[in-house]
């Protein structure tokens, strides 16, 4: 079911049409690789990513997101929290990086793996080994390829309500539990990174429209590698990132991450609120009609980008500066436009098509039309179900409002 069949089978209320709505505000630009905005000079990520950038032709997000998960990963293995307006966070950053085949995940992993300390989560094929492992492997890193088919088999399987269970439980960091042939196993305090990578061209005949608009799926932040025209495959016949001497540089930057004395309370600071706040504010003034709720969860995660970033700066105090938010904000404003971009492979520019026109047919007839006119005169446009998120998503006319228009809608949906 793509979305226009979502939204004419009436699916799409509640937190999905707000959820919709919001990735229709937010507009791509066109660009070539934006990464440069969140990558400080001459830290580790500075570092690999120009390593990367000179010796393959790999989307260079993929490195750049990997050492952030990394990092994450590494202070939440030591127990880091972050404290903001008296709520406490770990930094268990939830991403999926979607790129064309072949374009140097494993690669990338196997490299950085040399450079810095990645306790990883083991493979699982079942809910039951799953949460086995989480016994064992807690506070670690889940490096998973082929995330979307898994998120399909999370959702057509028998065993799929169990695991979105625990991982809905993971989210929130709730005890998770289990009755074994031997007792019960108990997980308390539960946390894990996770760095789902994917192929983009099939991600949405893996992960249908539904789980996309749903609380789930806004737990992880959207990543969008895209290959470098200025960097073709035909300029490195041979990936020398691993010739002598150049991981020398990254391994030094790494040991100077790794002699930073760590906290177990990290403190956002009055400044980095304040740096939260003109960011959340000038975004939204931009694209007002994105439902603050959507804004929240994409934005919420800056908080646990910043006490990565405050790390790797080598910043041995406890409290997150306005500076480290700056560079986490960046970071966390791609992944709003990484949604939409994505959700665009279910037909949410045809569903723009139909809104332009409904909006043009607003304004021939100088009112709000209603469901019944806009299912008749507007191509696309099914039943009373879309026609009312159609009008939704319409703008009003100049000095109108939404009740300037006939009330008789008693269309069959």
């Amino acid at each position: 079911m793509d979305l226009l069949d979502f939204i004419a089978a009436g699916k799409l209320n509640g937190e999905r049409g707000e959820t919709l709505r919001g990735l229709m505000a937010a507009k791509p630009d066109p660009r070539s690789w934006r990464g440069t905005t969140m990558v400080p000079p001459g830290t580790l990520l500075d570092r690999v990513v120009a390593l990367f950038q000179r010796t393959t032709d790999f989307p260079l997000e993929l490195p750049a997101f990997l050492v952030l998960h990394a990092l994450a990963a590494y202070l939440l293995e030591r127990e880091v929290v972050i404290e903001v307006a008296g709520t406490r966070l770990k930094p268990d950053l939830w991403s999926t990086l979607l790129a064309s085949s072949g374009a140097g995940k494993t690669k990338t992993a196997s490299v950085l793996k040399r450079v810095m300390p990645m306790r990883l989560f083991p493979e699982t094929t079942s809910a039951a080994r799953w949460i086995e492992e989480m016994e064992t492997h807690n506070k670690c890193l889940w490096l998973q390829d082929e995330w979307a088919q898994l998120l399909k088999r999370i959702e057509s399987q028998t065993w799929a309500e169990e695991m979105r269970g625990y991982l809905l439980t993971l989210h929130d960091n709730q005890e998770m539990s289990r009755r074994t042939k031997t007792g019960s196993l108990v997980i308390e305090d539960p946390a894990l990174v996770i760095f789902g990578t994917t192929v983009l061209e099939t991600f949405n005949q893996n992960v249908s429209v539904e789980s996309m608009l749903d609380g789930f799926m806004q737990r992880f932040g959207i990543i969008i590698g895209d290959a470098d025209p200025k960097r073709t495959p035909d300029m490195f016949p041979i990936y020398r990132v691993e010739e002598p001497g150049n991981l020398a540089p990254l391994h030094t930057a790494w040991e100077a991450i790794a002699a930073v004395p760590l906290h177990r309370t990290y403190t956002v600071t009055p400044e980095a609120e304040a740096e939260f706040e003109a960011g959340f504010r000038n975004h939204f003034q931009q694209h007002n009609s994105i439902p603050p709720s959507f804004f929240r969860r994409v934005l919420w995660r800056g908080f646990k980008l910043a006490v990565v970033y405050h790390v790797m700066l080598g910043k041995a105090d406890a409290d997150i500066d306005a500076e480290d938010m700056g560079w986490a904000m960046r970071v966390a404003l791609l992944h709003l436009t990484d949604a939409r971009r994505l959700l665009d492979g279910y037909h949410l520019t045809e569903l723009e098509d139909i809104v332009v026109k409904a909006e043009a047919y607003q304004a021939k007839i100088g009112r709000r039309p209603s469901k019944r006119e806009l299912i008749s005169r507007v191509r696309g446009i099914r039943n009373n179900a879309m026609a009312e998120f159609v009008l939704e998503l319409m703008s009003p006319l100049p000095g109108a409002n939404d009740n300037t228009g006939p009330t008789d809608d008693k269309v069959a949906a």
